[in-house]
């Protein structure tokens, strides 16, 4: 099992967050929705491009077809510290499927990889910073690893 530390910024609007100046990173983001006082986790996706493009393609999309205000989380791999920008994607994208799949009975927007989760590194992942509803740690079971 490798370990791995995912850092998540505050959360900010969708809309305000096109402008700052981290739209130029890569990462995991995680993006709810305040709706009546009640926040629901809508999404957790991946870039291995940028923050920006992928992003804006979702606001284009079908972010607006849930009422409330959007707000984005971007998780930056934090930990290990010293790997290849191959190593850093792989475990980015092992990263994202390992979260959709743990996150999948509250996440409402993307139902579309419960099937093909299938991350290549069994990870343990450490969420620090302002992580939402994320748990501190999470990691599959034996039972859904070996399952």
């Amino acid at each position: 099992m490798r370990k791995i530390t995912l850092d998540w910024s505050y959360p900010m609007d969708i809309n305000n967050i096109l402008y700052d100046e981290r739209m130029g990173d890569i990462g995991i983001y995680y993006i709810t929705r305040n709706f009546g006082g009640k926040i629901s986790d809508l999404y957790i996706g991946k870039t291995t491009y940028s923050f920006g493009s992928r992003l804006e393609s979702h606001a284009w999309f079908w972010l607006d077809n849930y009422r409330g205000r959007k707000q984005v989380r971007l998780g930056y791999l934090v930990s290990p510290k010293r790997i290849s920008d191959e190593n850093r994607k792989i475990l980015i994208n092992d990263a994202e499927m390992t979260l959709i799949w743990l996150m999948r009975d509250s996440l409402i927007h993307n139902k579309q990889c419960m099937q093909t989760c299938y991350p290549t590194n069994r990870l343990l992942i450490k969420n620090i910073g302002y992580r939402g509803n994320l748990l501190s740690e999470m990691c599959f079971t034996d039972e859904e690893w070996f399952g």
